[in-house]
């Protein structure tokens, strides 16, 4: 089983959800989208600037699993 993890950057208390779309190399740059599906995925190794105090990190998990089956004339 293979497990992927990743990062949705939000905004902290702000009226409504706000979610990073960009890697902005400072904090001025950053861009924003209420669309949860266009929020950039960070591994946490990216050399991006963000003040964490004023965002919330969402951990996003990922499982793949292969499974195999012996059949006897299925196809």
């Amino acid at each position: 089983m293979k497990e992927t993890v990743t990062y949705l950057i939000k905004v902290r208390n702000g009226p409504f959800d706000l979610y990073l779309t960009n890697k902005p190399l400072i904090p001025e740059d950053a861009s924003y989208s209420r669309n949860q599906s266009r929020a950039r995925e960070f591994n946490g190794l990216e050399d991006a600037s963000i003040d964490m105090t004023e965002h919330v990190a969402i951990k996003k998990t990922l499982t793949e699993t292969t499974e195999y089956e012996e059949v006897d004339n299925e196809f």
